[in-house]
């Protein structure tokens, strides 16, 4: 089993496809499941972004809706079967969508980016593109074998010979098509899965955008805005609480931490105008108390 890559409790799953796919410009290990979902193994995904598969394998166990989605899936490599955690297409932007980039090195931010939006659709597109069916050697279809006419009781030796002969090649022509038509019956009963997957993603992105609503302050600027009231309440001897409960009521939160980090300019410039008025006014006592 790969580091990061154990999942909880998931029974091992052997999947119908593995293939490496091209994710803009990475090469990433991707799989289809016999139920038709569509997914990547994490640490690929990790490698290609430069994150640790540890940490996010830990990250996404602690997630209601990511926990059911991180599968144990036996993938074949050059050192034999090995068991690795899969993400499913459609949960791969959900788990991103938890990176805060202002953490990751710049020159991937933009491909966390591009992930998110482009990553599930690539894995898609790329499993949806139906195989072609090849037809069994024995088979050629321009020109169907018909069955044998057996010949009358007075027939010689050599032509019941050659009757045989034919019954057998009509058999075995009948088996090939049979088998081909099984093979064509299950590439297609695996694409309408696949296409009933898509219909299930489609259906659940609205929900799943309304319940994540937008990324919140990061944890820097959570610092900041710590560091920004500390500063308020020196200058203007205001408490903590009042401080706290202005700026909730301000960007009509419960509690500060839960204003959209989208807000954040407009954060700093609420604690600046403050602290800019309470300096002013604490100038203005100093320059009183020395006339």
């Amino acid at each position: 089993m790969q580091p990061g890559d154990n999942t909880a409790n998931n029974s091992l799953i052997i999947p119908i496809r593995q293939e490496s796919v091209t994710l803009l410009g990475a090469e990433v290990i991707a799989v289809q499941l016999p139920d038709g979902r569509i997914g990547a193994t994490l640490a690929s995904l990790c490698e290609a972004l430069s994150l640790h598969p540890a940490s996010q394998a830990r990250r996404i166990r602690l997630d209601e809706v990511l926990t059911g989605e991180l599968l144990d899936v036996q993938i074949a490599t050059t050192s034999g079967a090995q068991t690795m955690g899969v993400l499913t297409a459609w949960a791969i932007p959900l788990w991103l969508t938890g990176i805060h980039v202002s953490r990751v090195a710049e020159d991937k931010r933009a491909a966390i980016l591009a992930y998110k939006r482009e990553a599930a659709n690539v894995l898609y597109r790329h499993f949806s593109t139906a195989q072609q069916i090849a037809p069994p050697s024995t088979l050629v279809p321009a020109e169907p074998i018909e069955r044998p006419v057996a010949p009358g009781e007075d027939a010689t030796l050599e032509a019941w010979r050659g009757y045989h002969q034919a019954m057998i090649a009509w058999l075995d022509w009948q088996s090939d098509m049979a088998a081909w038509r099984s093979e064509t019956d299950a590439r297609l009963d695996s694409l309408h899965s696949e296409v009933e997957s898509l219909h299930e993603v489609a259906r659940l992105v609205p929900e799943l955008l309304e319940r994540m609503g937008p990324a919140t302050l990061s944890p820097e600027h959570q610092a900041t805005v710590q560091a920004m009231a500390k500063r308020l309440h020196d200058v203007s001897g205001y408490a903590f609480s009042t401080i706290y409960s202005d700026l909730n009521q301000s960007f009509r939160v419960g509690k500060y931490s839960d204003i959209p980090d989208a807000q954040w300019a407009q954060v700093a410039t609420w604690f600046q105008q403050r602290i800019d008025a309470a300096e002013k006014r604490q100038n203005r006592k100093e320059g009183n108390a020395t006339c």
